[in-house]
């Protein structure tokens, strides 16, 4: 890689109202204890304009060791999602450490073909670097779903609130 340009950013749209972001599974499991989290996750995207859908590998109690699922069953998932022109973004519940075990499972042509946002950090770090690398895409380094939206922005006051909802309104 010694000389080699780096890849021609890749933006994805700006979401618009209306828009279906997906919260998935992208690494570590749903703990039940945190599904209160996670709905109010929901509510603060749905108050944000946007329709919510749950991936269905984010099931509280669904685990294979400390991912949500096996790397191969994560990768089907997110390729899918990668692939459904009415998923406009993606948001990682929550970071981890399984991402390293399907980077080579991604489907980079979807992305090239349907650039849409990846939100989040930890774990999805990983995925917003490699996937700028094979594709160039921008990734947006954002809260999780679970214990960001749905968790550490309930005790923000109301403006940091405010400010954090418009800012990921323009993702």
């Amino acid at each position: 890689m010694i000389g080699s340009a780096p890849p021609q950013p890749l933006r994805p749209r700006a979401l618009r109202p209306g828009d279906l972001v997906v919260v998935a599974s992208l690494s570590g499991p749903l703990h039940a204890a945190y599904e209160p989290d996670l709905e109010q996750a929901v509510v603060v995207l749905e108050r944000m304009g946007f329709r919510v859908r749950r991936a269905p590998l984010l099931e509280a109690g669904r685990h294979h060791w400390w991912s949500a699922a096996t790397p191969a069953e994560i990768a089907r998932e997110f390729n899918a999602l990668l692939r459904d022109p009415e998923v406009r973004a993606i948001i990682a519940h929550d970071g981890g450490q399984t991402a390293l075990g399907y980077l080579d499972l991604i489907d980079v042509e979807a992305i090239a073909a349907d650039p849409k946002p990846i939100l989040g950090y930890s774990d999805i770090s990983l995925l917003h670097l490699v996937l700028y690398v094979r594709t160039g895409l921008v990734g947006f380094h954002a809260d999780l779903a679970t214990p960001g939206l749905g968790g550490a922005w309930q005790a923000a006051p109301a403006a940091r609130r405010a400010e954090l909802e418009s800012s990921t309104r323009r993702c």
